[in-house]
């Protein structure tokens, strides 16, 4: 993954401080305020860690079918994922980061307008799902026409979420003492049920900036430990 990584994060270094960039935050800004005070892509990017994730992924979502800069800016925020997708999907594939990207990019620029829901979570199910269709050899679901109803919540990106994220492993680092449970739950609720942060910290009486810290705190707690084989 290196090696692509490489070639995105330069390409991402000359767009993000663009005049081009420039532009294309003040066009997006004239239609949605939570983007005001962000002066640059980079900003935009920086959001993925703040309450306002959410809304800055479902703006960047709904313009990215017409807006080549939104579909880069909301690439550029889903890469971690999409990183830690290769590596648990695309072991002993030596093509997977490629074939990864490539799906990636198609799903987030043929993104459903009118889609519900975690733009994180859809994006990153529907490219696994299309991958291990194509590297079993099954290459005749479009991505395009990946969406299927949802009206069952055991079937919600949600809902399937939790096992692409090794949720065993966030429930073993609750036990082993690494979280609380009330930050578990702030985790489960947030990142993968998809409340708000605000909402999740009036349930518990604590301000939301706290809440925040102590999930960003867990959440590298996490990061730093091995996946499970």
């Amino acid at each position: 993954m290196e090696r692509i990584l490489q070639v995105l994060d330069a390409e991402w270094r000359e767009l993000a401080t663009s005049p081009e960039g420039r532009r294309a935050l003040i066009r997006w800004t004239t239609d949605h305020d939570v983007l005001v005070g962000l002066h640059d892509l980079n900003h935009v990017v920086a959001c993925r860690y703040e309450e306002i994730a959410y809304d800055v992924l479902l703006i960047l979502a709904r313009r990215s079918p017409t807006d080549e800069i939104a579909a880069r800016t909301l690439f550029q925020m889903l890469l971690p994922g999409l990183v830690s997708l290769v590596g648990t999907v695309g072991q002993g594939d030596y093509d997977a980061q490629d074939e990864i990207v490539a799906l990636a990019w198609e799903r987030i620029r043929t993104y459903p307008t009118t889609r519900n829901g975690s733009v994180a979570a859809n994006v990153v199910l529907d490219v696994r799902k299309r991958y291990l269709k194509v590297r079993h050899g099954d290459e005749t679901t479009p991505l395009s026409s990946v969406d299927e109803p949802l009206d069952d919540p055991a079937n919600s990106p949600e809902e399937q979420v939790l096992g692409l994220l090794l949720i065993e492993e966030i429930a073993a680092a609750q036990r082993d003492g690494l979280m609380t449970p009330a930050v578990l739950s702030t985790i489960m609720r947030t990142r993968l049920i998809g409340e708000r942060l605000a909402e999740v910290a009036a349930d518990q009486r604590v301000e939301t900036h706290v809440l925040c810290q102590r999930r960003w705190r867990a959440e590298r707690r996490l990061r730093s430990l091995p996946l499970a084989g």
